[in-house]
């Protein structure tokens, strides 16, 4: 076994010497360069994951995984990394051996929580993604939440129905999660519905209409960034955020709900409803490269005011938490299934979700 991981590596490295070298200098263009730049760095984390296993037991050396910027698959989940069950000592089971991914985070999901009746907790975990589902009561309503923590940022998709700013097509979040691979998804800001706010899709300004709904930025490691209505931007010195914080992709919902750990207090927003009750959807991030979506349901329970779903995310630990759409399109999928209830019962065709992707090559699961 270690014998073919050093035959990988010295493959690997001739294969890079072989790209590097075909690559016409007088062909320059920047496309070519950051292609090469991808393919070097993927051949780098190929042989540090190589090295790794050939020194297994002789000497600790960190895997590295990344998706490819632009991944619209991720590589397949592993069917046998899922785990669906009623006994929360089964999750913790999972936990306990998730430690090198959780590393110093506390996990949100706890054995002490009370849990719907009746309702089925899931898991996924491979060595660069740990995701955990569940329902839980609370105030009279039925929460779903998805925890989710990631090795690397990369494995955070912007999945728009048909593949393309500006598609006319719309799709289930269930078919366009199973079609990128996604272990679980939430759905987005459905920013074809609406014309307002700034959005970013793979590191392009598609839309400025500021002024009129807070923005949520997504970096590449990760991060999650706030506009908020009130400030005052051009379009040049957005242009110029996005390169400066290394931005993907940016929604155009909100309102922000927690920064800085601190509930935003909103009283009057232009879209989403904010004092009915009603069925909200959030996301938010508790630290490095850990989130949680949550879907406060009117089906099966009483939604919520906007104030609410930010207490919600707060008391769960976010330090940031953003509004995504809610009503009908509010939706947690995994493994081509709704995780939540969602209004009238039915699925309803959006323009795009957030997707998280396991970042581990199918060659590289156990028992292959």
């Amino acid at each position: 076994m270690k014998a073919r991981n050093i035959l990988r590596i010295i493959l690997s490295v001739l294969s890079l010497m072989l790209v590097l070298f075909t690559v016409h200098p007088e062909l320059g263009t920047s496309e070519a360069k950051e292609e090469s730049a991808d393919i070097s760095a993927s051949m780098e984390r190929y042989i540090n994951n190589a090295r790794a296993e050939a020194l297994d037991g002789l000497y600790y050396i960190k895997k590295v995984y990344k998706l490819p910027e632009g991944t619209t698959v991720a590589p397949k989940p592993d069917p046998a990394a899922y785990l669906t069950t009623t006994d929360p000592a089964e999750i913790r089971s999972v936990i306990d051996g998730a430690g090198e991914l959780i590393a110093d985070s506390e996990l949100i999901w706890s054995e002490e929580t009370e849990f719907s009746p009746g309702t089925e907790i899931n898991c996924y975990c491979d060595d660069t993604i740990l995701v955990i589902t569940w329902k839980e009561l609370r105030a009279g309503d039925v929460c779903t939440f998805a925890e989710i923590k990631i090795a690397d940022g990369s494995q955070i998709i912007r999945t728009l129905a048909g593949n393309e700013y500006g598609s006319s097509v719309r799709d289930y979040a269930t078919v366009m999660s199973e079609a990128a691979n996604a272990v679980v998804a939430v759905s987005g800001d459905f920013y074809d519905f609406r014309n307002m706010g700034i959005t970013v899709y793979r590191r392009e300004l598609y839309r400025f209409q500021p002024g009129e709904v807070d923005v949520c930025m997504f970096t590449s490691g990760g991060d999650m960034l706030f506009i908020y209505r009130d400030e005052e931007v051009t379009e040049k010195g957005i242009r110029q955020y996005i390169e400066d914080n290394d931005v993907i992709f940016g929604l155009s919902f909100g309102p922000v709900l927690v920064d800085g750990g601190e509930i935003v207090p909103c009283s009057d927003y232009p879209i989403g409803e904010i004092g009915l009750e009603y069925t909200r959807a959030a996301i938010g991030i508790k630290d490095e490269l850990h989130y949680l979506c949550m879907i406060d349901n009117k089906t099966g329970g009483h939604g919520s005011k906007i104030d609410r779903a930010a207490e919600y995310m707060q008391e769960k630990g976010c330090v940031k938490a953003y509004a995504l759409d809610g009503g009908q399109t509010a939706t947690i999928a995994m493994q081509g299934k709704t995780v939540n209830l969602v209004d009238f019962g039915t699925e309803r065709t959006m323009s795009d979700i957030i997707c998280f992707a396991s970042a581990l090559p199918e060659e590289e699961r156990p028992g292959t």
